[in-house]
C-alpha cells in the first residue's frame, strides 16, 4: 500500500554497498527507508541504528509486512531470482542491484514473476544515469560524431585485492559471481553502451587470473559487434588502480569521457559525486587540439531511487526494467562462454 507521497521500502543485503543505497534514500524526498534484513545479527542491528529503522530476522518477514510498498535488493547476486520472486508474489515493487542475476534464466524468472504480479522490477545500471554519458547518447543521437565508427571502453579497479573467501565474489560459478571483474564491474560499461548505441550481436572474449588471491578471474577483454556493424571493446581487471573511461570513434569526431576517481570506500560518505569528477573532451575532423564539452551536473544515484518511488508511486515504467537490464547479462554470460570456448558467441543465444 502508498502512503502519503513516500513510498515505503526495505533494504536486504547489507554489505558494504548498502552504505550507498541507504545514504541515498536519506537524501531522498520520495522513499522511506523503513526495515532491513541481513542473515548477520550484527549487520542489521548497525543499519537499524544507522537510519534509524526498524530490522526483520528473515527477508520472508519483510515482504510479508503490510506497510511496505518494495524492497531494495542488495544482496548477493545468486539471491536475486528467489528473493524476487518472493516479493512480487507479496506484491511487493523489487529494486535489484546489478546485475539483474547471475544467469539468463534466473533473470527471465525474476521479469515474469514481477510481470505476472503487475509490480516494478528496476535493476540498479547507475552508469548508464552519469551525466556525462548521457550527454555522450545525446550527441551520439544528435549525428554530432558523424557515423559511429567504434568504442572502447574500461572500468577496473583493485578491489581484488580485499576479496576474502567468506564473501560470495570469491567464487567464480553461479553461486558467487561468474565472470571476475567483467561481472562485478565491467557489467556497468556492458549496460552503458548498449544503451548508447544499440544492441550487441558478437562477442569474444579472453579472462585470466594473473595476482589477485582470490580464484577469480582478475583481468578480462571482450571484443565485439553491435547489430549496426559498430565495433567495441570492454576491459575490465581487478588488479589495478581504479580506472573508469569510453572513446567513442566517428567519421566527423571522438570523444572521450574519463572519470577521474580512487577505489571507492562505500562504508564512507563520498565527498565527490562521479559527474563532479567527470570531464567530456571532443576532437572534431580537421582540429588536434580537444573540445572541453560541458554537462548538466546530477546525482545519478538519487535519480535511480527517486525513479523507483516513481514507479510505486505514479506506476512510471523503469527505464533499467528487466527486459532492458538482462541485455547486459546477456553480453557478460556471452563472453564467459567465449573465453571458456575460444570461440565467438552469439549473443542472442
Amino acid at each position: 500500500m502508498t502512503t502519503g507521497k513516500k513510498a515505503r521500502v526495505g533494504m536486504c543485503g547489507l554489505g558494504s554497498f548498502s552504505y550507498v543505497i541507504g545514504n541515498t534514500v536519506q537524501r531522498s524526498s520520495k522513499l522511506e527507508l523503513v526495515t532491513c534484513f541481513d542473515p548477520v545479527a550484527e549487520r542489521r542491528a548497525a543499519t537499524s541504528a544507522r537510519y534509524g529503522c526498524s530490522q526483520e530476522t528473515s527477508f520472508e518477514a519483510m515482504v510479508k509486512r503490510p506497510d511496505l510498498d518494495g524492497v531494495l535488493l542488495v544482496s548477493p547476486n545468486m539471491f536475486h531470482r528467489e528473493q524476487a520472486e518472493l516479493a512480487a508474489q507479496h506484491g511487493k515493487h523489487v529494486y535489484v542491484e546489478k546485475p539483474i542475476a547471475n544467469t539468463m534464466d534466473d533473470g527471465r524468472k525474476m521479469i515474469a514473476a514481477c510481470e505476472k504480479a503487475g509490480v516494478t522490477l528496476l535493476i540498479g545500471h547507475v552508469h548508464r544515469r552519469h551525466a556525462a554519458n548521457r550527454k555522450v547518447k545525446e550527441l551520439v543521437d544528435s549525428g554530432a560524431l558523424g557515423k559511429l565508427i567504434m568504442v572502447e571502453a574500461n572500468l577496473s579497479s583493485g578491489q581484488g585485492w580485499e576479496l576474502q573467501p567468506d564473501e560470495f565474489r570469491w567464487r567464480d560459478d553461479d553461486t558467487g559471481c561468474p565472470g571476475g571483474a567483467l561481472m562485478t564491474i565491467g557489467v556497468h560499461q556492458a549496460d552503458t553502451l548498449n544503451y548508447i548505441f544499440g544492441p550487441i550481436k558478437t562477442v569474444f572474449s579472453f579472462f585470466n587470473h594473473l595476482h589477485i588471491p582470490a580464484p577469480v578471474n582478475d583481468v578480462t577483454t571482450t571484443i565485439f559487434k553491435f547489430e549496426s556493424g559498430m565495433l567495441g571493446y570492454i576491459g575490465a581487471n581487478f588488479a589495478s588502480p581504479r580506472t573508469n573511461w569510453m572513446q567513442v570513434y566517428g567519421t566527423e569526431a571522438n570523444i572521450t569521457r574519463t572519470v577521474a576517481r580512487p577505489d571507492r570506500q562505500f562504508d564512507t560518505e563520498r565527498k565527490v559525486g562521479p559527474d563532479e569528477s567527470t570531464r567530456l573532451d571532443m576532437v572534431t575532423k580537421g582540429s588536434t587540439t580537444p573540445q572541453r564539452v560541458e554537462f548538466k551536473i546530477g546525482d545519478p544515484m538519487l535519480e535511480e531511487v527517486d525513479e523507483f518511488a516513481d514507479c510505486i508511486l505514479s506506476g512510471r515504467k523503469a527505464e533499467t526494467d528487466g527486459r532492458e537490464s538482462i541485455k547486459a547479462l546477456a553480453l557478460i554470460r556471452a563472453a564467459i562462454e567465449s573465453a571458456k570456448t575460444g570461440l565467438p558467441v552469439n549473443v542472442e543465444q
